[in-house]
């Protein structure tokens, strides 16, 4: 990958053009079958009460804090990123590229469950929640057309990605999360089949601790559309970042990194993410290959290497 040559326009969509935005998504299905998304919620509102942290707690328990917040809340904005193997966006002929931005109604600002950071954030980067309520995407129009709109040969990509996809589930079947990690994990492959990637987890290896933002800096990579916490930039740079690391692990031959992975597999990992169907051993011996012959000159690695200590 290159680097995105041409200017990127963040396609904001709305119940009035949703039809259509639809329309060009499916025209690119095929030719652009990398998808990243991002999504923007209310942040937590059922926090652990026994204020463990995230690494702490098993799959299982992960899932049920997980499920326990996506129930409760309603999703704000979610970012679709459409690309090639090379990392070009549709541009149907144009100067330009695009990326997609659906903003929902169903959250209400006013009187909804929501954590009050979280939404003055999202306020301070631009998400007007007066509009999302007036002009915003009915959940259940949006089921109806992601539902006909994706086939089996996608390749789906998040950065820490459990909500992303939990809040596309409860849209998508019109009701809260299952109640155990294992039939979600069967809407998961049902929606979005095997090929599932989290670049945060692809990073795990490295002991990479950081979010988004702090990752790209490390890769030289920058924003060439939107805010941070807008969803349609995040997917972007999530994309821009999936495609960076991609080539570093192919020329760095750490290929065993980019198996697809499945969103809160049942192993020990800290990351909550791994292969789904690793051979014996596969990821010990990843890691340790990794961990053991990065430590060249190769430039992020040595910045991931030095902030992570």
């Amino acid at each position: 990958m290159e680097g995105i040559k041409k200017p990127v326009i963040i396609r904001e969509v709305w119940e009035g053009n949703l039809e259509l935005e639809f329309s060009l998504i499916r025209m690119s299905v095929k030719s652009h079958p990398f998808i990243t998304i991002d999504t923007e919620f209310p942040g937590t509102v059922v926090p652990d009460v026994k204020n463990r942290k995230f690494y702490d707690l098993k799959p299982d328990e992960t899932y049920s804090l997980m499920k326990a917040n996506v129930d409760a809340s309603k999703l704000i904005q979610l970012g679709i990123t459409m690309c090639d193997q090379y990392g070009n966006l549709p541009g149907f002929g144009s100067g330009a590229c695009f990326v997609w931005q659906f903003n929902f109604r169903e959250f209400d600002v006013e009187k909804d469950l929501q954590n009050v950071s979280s939404i003055e954030l999202l306020k301070q980067h631009g998400i007007d929640f007066s509009a999302n309520k007036m002009y915003g995407v009915r959940s259940k129009d949006f089921a109806r057309l992601f539902r006909g709109c994706f086939g089996p040969n996608c390749t789906w990509v998040t950065f820490h990605g459990g909500c992303d996809f939990a809040y596309l589930i409860k849209a998508l079947t019109n009701s809260d999360l299952p109640r155990d990690l294992g039939t979600f994990r069967n809407l998961l492959s049902h929606y979005f089949g095997n090929s599932m990637y989290d670049v945060k987890a692809m990073m795990e290896p490295f002991r990479f601790r950081g979010g988004l933002e702090s990752l790209a800096e490390c890769f030289n990579l920058v924003r060439v559309a939107g805010k941070s916490h807008e969803a349609g930039s995040d997917s972007l740079l999530t994309m821009q970042l999936f495609m960076k690391v991609k080539q570093w692990c192919l020329y760095r031959r750490y290929a065993t990194v980019l198996r697809p992975c499945m969103p809160y597999d049942n192993s020990k990992s800290r990351s909550r993410t791994f292969p789904a169907d690793p051979t014996p051993g596969s990821g010990v011996a990843a890691v340790r290959t990794l961990q053991n012959n990065t430590g060249g000159g190769f430039g992020p690695w040595r910045r991931l290497r030095r902030e992570n200590k």
